[in-house]
């Protein structure tokens, strides 16, 4: 018989198994099933109410310091800060993140009275039922899909809508601590820039006094605005820093990026410093042989008042921003699907269970009909493999009926005490 014999009658060999044996594993697939379903009568149903979220972009205001005071959790906790997430997480990830924690679990729990309504007498094993009918999900979109379920439609739902005005209000504590840390941060800024501003002007107006006729032309005043405008982004460029500096572990992305914006600004504020002395002379509307003192003086004191006052006002503006995002209170995360009360039960899917019941049935059925076949073909055949299998059904034999004369015997002594 060649190979391609051999492998035709192996395959109609198996089919021949299944046709001789097919009312078995017809019965034992049907009754697995049937059974499966009927149990899953008895189950109770689950809803499962669904919310889609997403967090709107922020408005970038040109100073990185305005967008780091509403960042709320994504600034406090996006990669490599002191309450470390990946550096590859996103907005996203870290709320949801969020919502699956057990500080959002347990201001839940609190407010719908769980312990008493699962029954679980204690915190832990409450928030750990919880926690097992919550699902939350970031899609490539950067969506969140939230989902609870309950035997309850309607309790589903709230807890659905409390999941999402508890992640709001973490979210805005979060953003009011860092506001107000960033605040104060600011505040002791601007003591100082007040009292350098006072300080100028006093030497401004000392000097003016006593040269009267000394000013400077619109190219040296532009330029003194330039340098001005610079210090003042300097400024909050290093105020910015120390708060990366309060948020972020060292050597954190933003920190040597923000770093490297000093050292870029400072460059600027050399180029425009080390002009030539000249350049200064000819911006000069004084006599010639006063320059080099008067002039320079007159440089030096409009360019620091103006630096001064630059300062001044950007260190204001920030300390207000600052202020009224430490008392926001409105939702950071909007709503775009809210919860609804599920009309339809999410599980059990009785139709699903009773079909891989019943496969799971039949597939055993399958392997043991196989294995009756193999047994009969050798006992058939008189070879060693069934002398061997006659030996192990004796020891089974032997172990099932001292198994039974144990319990009768048990059972024995029992009545007759």
């Amino acid at each position: 018989m060649t190979e391609n014999n051999k492998k035709e009658a192996g395959f109609w060999d198996i089919i021949a198994v299944f046709i001789k044996w097919r009312r078995l594993l017809a019965v034992s697939f049907l009754a697995a099933a049937i059974f499966t379903f009927i149990v899953s009568l008895f189950l109770p149903n689950w809803y499962a109410s669904k919310a889609l979220l997403f967090q709107p972009q922020q408005e970038s205001g040109g100073l990185g310091l305005s967008s780091l005071l509403g960042s709320g959790l994504s600034g406090l906790m996006s990669g490599g800060s002191r309450m470390a997430l990946p550096t590859f997480a996103t907005p996203s990830d870290i709320y949801a993140s969020v919502l699956k924690s057990r500080k959002v679990a347990e201001m839940v729990i609190a407010k719908h009275n769980l312990i008493s309504y699962y029954g679980t007498k204690t915190m832990e094993k409450t928030v750990n039922e919880f926690s097992g009918h919550l699902d939350v999900k970031v899609d490539p979109n950067g969506m969140i899909n939230v989902s609870f379920e309950d035997k309850d439609p309607r309790h589903a739902a709230a807890i659905t809508e409390t999941l999402i005005d508890v992640l709001n209000k973490v979210n805005s504590e979060a953003s009011a601590s860092q506001a107000g840390a960033t605040r104060k941060f600011i505040e002791e800024r601007l003591e100082q820039a007040k009292s350098d501003l006072v300080k100028a002007e006093n030497d401004y107006r000392d000097f003016q006094q006593k040269n009267k006729a000394i000013s400077l032309d619109e190219q040296m005043k532009a330029v003194i605005g330039s340098l001005a405008e610079l210090r003042g982004q300097q400024a909050l460029a290093e105020i910015e820093l120390g708060v990366l500096r309060r948020t972020f572990l060292p050597g954190h992305t933003s920190i040597k990026q923000q770093e490297a914006k000093i050292d870029e600004i400072k460059k600027q504020i050399n180029l425009l410093e080390e002009g030539s002395p000249d350049s200064i002379k000819e911006a000069l509307s004084i006599p010639v042989a006063a320059a080099p003192n008067l002039g320079l003086e007159l440089v030096r004191l409009t360019r620091e008042l103006k630096i001064q006052e630059t300062i001044f006002e950007l260190l204001t503006q920030q300390y207000e921003q600052a202020k009224i995002q430490e008392k926001k209170d409105t939702p950071s995360i909007q709503t775009l699907d809210s919860p609804s009360i599920p009309e339809k039960k999410s599980r059990p899917r009785r139709t699903v269970l009773a079909l891989m019941a019943g496969i799971l049935s039949m597939l055993m059925s399958t392997v043991a009909v196989f294995f009756q076949e193999f047994i009969n073909r050798h006992k058939e055949a008189g070879t060693e493999t069934s002398k061997q299998l006659e030996k192990i059904q004796g020891v089974l034999r032997e172990d099932l009926f001292f198994i039974r004369s144990f319990f009768m015997k048990k059972r024995s002594s029992n009545l007759r005490s």
